[in-house]
């Protein structure tokens, strides 16, 4: 697979994560406003979205989408870079027995007929087109390799200002 190749790869996946993180933001925005009997203005849904525990869960989500756009801005996504993003959004998405907050609560909600199964399935198709890691890791590894992606922008982005 070509560094283009990758590249590619990597910013389909995160394509279809911003799709489904938005269609679950939706969701979860029209079952509170049902909830609350009232229309919850844009601005407020952030609000609540950022303070209430309820919706904590959503963080583990946010961070890996924030992380996996940090590495499409690097100059060159390596394979295995590449390869542990992939490995984190199937644990996120579709790792039957993960741990994960996020996950619990996103499998609970698939359960109830959310509509995220389309997207979800253009998610599967979009990382099956990353490289899969060699060996076996731990999830605490990959969030040590993602830190790796902020220390490498950070210098690349200090080279291009230069």
């Amino acid at each position: 697979m070509t560094a283009q190749e990758i590249m590619e790869a990597t910013l389909n996946v995160r394509g279809s994560l911003l799709a489904l993180q938005k269609e679950l933001l939706n969701y979860l925005k029209d079952v509170f406003e049902k909830e609350s009997g009232r229309i919850v203005p844009p601005g407020e849904w952030l609000q609540v979205l950022m303070v209430s525990q309820r919706y904590e869960w959503l963080r583990e989500l946010t961070s890996l989408i924030a992380d996996i756009d940090l590495l499409t801005e690097l100059q060159v996504v390596s394979p295995d870079q590449a390869a542990i993003a992939r490995s984190e959004v199937e644990r996120l998405f579709f790792t039957v027995d993960s741990i994960s907050e996020f996950s619990k609560f996103y499998r609970q909600l698939m359960t109830t007929g959310a509509p995220f199964i389309l997207t979800q399935g253009h998610l599967r198709a979009a990382i099956q087109k990353l490289p899969a890691k060699q060996r076996p890791h731990s999830h605490e590894q990959s969030l040590e390799a993602r830190k790796t992606w902020h220390e490498e922008h950070k210098v690349q982005f200090r080279k291009r200002r230069s």
